[in-house]
């Protein structure tokens, strides 16, 4: 035995970590399939060639050659997301050193709620989120000083669980004895523009606030929200009896990486007395940027914001940062002060971590972060935004030169352009035109966009996504990954183009 790892256990594991490895230091590139899309019965299949999928009854144990092709068919079925032209997400290239961070948080197993079973990621957890609330603004000691005991925020998994608790750290600092006595029978109100994400809802439903309490505020052109109609919703609101209880600002809506007017907002917050929430999950990382940070101007007077940096920035899934610019309500909210966990007479107490968080054991999902940043640096952040703005630009480019083959729906200027592929019997179209069309050419239009999606899956040859847009489908070119290069852009382009033709033609 060697530890707890027997001699031919640990060849295996050697020799399946070379092949996850050999794929994170040579991931698929140019003409490389992005995904070989198959069936769930064509799935099956393949692994029945191995392992098996299924875990019956009296599950055996498998040689290790029947492993290591498991491990193979994992790898070679599923979607590549480090590949160039994976931009179906607003999440795509992974960095491997955040990779190997990942992988040596799990190597070692721990959880971040204490500090005696976690120290050295408690100390990371703290210098990262101490360097983000200083890019947001936040004040706070500030990312040269000696660790604090208390940080900024809190990791959690995702924006969806970040947005629950900071609508909870809202309800609680409106009804300061929530935790003991429950909620009121007050009616509150959560705003967030008409392009905000769906868990608001979701959020709303789960803290017991109900789905109609959250109001959908009218968004400009490009989707952002427009403050007179935040004031006209706040106002109605507290004419209705009810309490604004909390606005959820966006900076970087999923479809038109639209920003909301932060100062604007906060304003109007301050005149009502709600929690200002910023969903950063697309958008904060612009804040890395000297060229895009004014993207968020006003997000310091945010009460919270929740920050996803494996977005942008390549983290592996999940690396989601809350931000709380009163880090202290954290425990006054969710603390219990479990005695057996949490004792007060313990080394080093005052760093646990898990008592400020409705979780107990929370993943170490700092660690990949900070390394990635050792490694690339504050320049390199910098660089990995700057790139992708321009391959976008790029992109718009290549629409503008298409002669009326692929006009843009909306576009604002960041990472990603909301385009439309254009049969040439309807060059030029006017977007303002499209309500000239008549309803079969419309159908056509709409179904065009999914069959074209299809035909990449099947090929293998890009991941693009697709949404309606004033009830249209239309194409959103998303860049996150630092290798896409103007040749995969112009190659995405041009195969929309292609596809566009063809299948314009099978729908006729």
């Amino acid at each position: 035995m060697k530890g707890q790892v027997a001699v031919n256990d640990a060849a295996l594991v050697e020799r399946l970590a070379a092949r996850v490895l050999a794929h994170v230091v040579d991931p698929p590139t140019g003409d490389d399939p992005v995904v070989r899309f198959a069936a769930p019965d064509d799935l099956v299949a393949a692994f029945d060639a191995s392992v098996g999928l299924a875990l019956g009854d009296d599950a055996p144990a498998h040689d290790p050659d029947a492993v290591a092709a498991a491990v193979d068919a994992v790898l070679h079925h599923s979607v590549q997301t480090t590949h160039p032209r994976f931009i179906n997400q607003n999440y795509a290239g992974a960095d491997p050193v955040a990779v190997i961070g990942d992988w040596l948080g799990a190597a070692l197993n721990t959880a971040n709620s204490t500090y005696e079973i976690a120290p050295v990621f408690h100390l990371v957890e703290n210098a990262v989120l101490a360097k983000l609330a200083h890019l947001a603004g936040f004040g706070g000691p500030g990312p040269d000083a000696p660790p604090d005991p208390l940080p900024p925020g809190l990791f959690c998994p995702g924006g969806s669980v970040a947005l629950l608790y900071a609508l909870q750290l809202a309800r609680h600092r409106h009804q300061p004895d929530l935790k003991t006595a429950g909620a009121s029978a007050e009616p509150l109100d959560v705003f967030v523009s008409s392009s905000g994400h769906y868990g608001a809802g979701k959020a709303a439903a789960l803290l017991g606030l109900g789905t109609d309490a959250v109001v959908e505020v009218d968004v400009d052109a490009d989707g952002a929200m427009r403050p007179d109609s935040l004031r006209d919703a706040l106002a109605g609101s507290t004419a209705a009896g009810r309490t604004p209880l909390a606005v959820i600002a966006t900076s970087g809506t999923t479809i038109t990486c639209a920003f909301d007017p932060l100062d604007a907002i906060a304003d109007l917050c301050g005149e009502h007395g709600a929690w200002l929430h910023v969903d950063g999950c697309y958008g904060a990382s612009a804040l890395f940027s000297p060229d895009h940070r004014h993207r968020l101007a006003g997000v310091e007077r945010a009460d919270s914001m929740v920050w996803n940096l494996h977005k942008m920035m390549g983290a592996t899934q999940q690396c989601t940062a809350l931000l709380v610019r009163e880090p202290e309500q954290l425990a006054a909210c969710f603390s219990s002060g479990a005695d057996y966990l949490f004792q007060p007479d313990k080394q080093f107490g005052e760093w646990d971590s898990g008592d400020r968080t409705f979780q107990c054991g929370r993943r170490v999902d700092s660690l990949k972060l900070w390394l990635a940043w050792k490694v690339r640096g504050d320049a390199g952040f910098a660089a990995r935004i700057d790139h992708a703005v321009a391959m976008a630009d790029f992109a718009r480019m290549v629409v503008g030169a298409s002669d009326g083959a692929l006009v843009p729906v909306a576009d604002t200027g960041f990472t990603n352009l909301v385009f439309r592929w254009v049969p040439p019997e309807l060059r030029p179209l006017d977007p303002d035109g499209l309500a000239g069309l008549d309803d079969a050419t419309r159908d056509r239009l709409h179904r065009l966009a999914p069959r074209i999606k299809a035909r990449m899956q099947h090929e293998g040859t890009v991941m693009l996504g697709f949404q309606p847009i004033h009830g249209l489908n239309c194409f959103r070119l998303l860049v996150m990954n630092p290798a896409v290069s103007p040749g995969d852009v112009e190659a995405i382009l041009g195969l929309v183009d292609r596809y566009g033709a063809e299948e314009w033609t099978a729908i006729a």
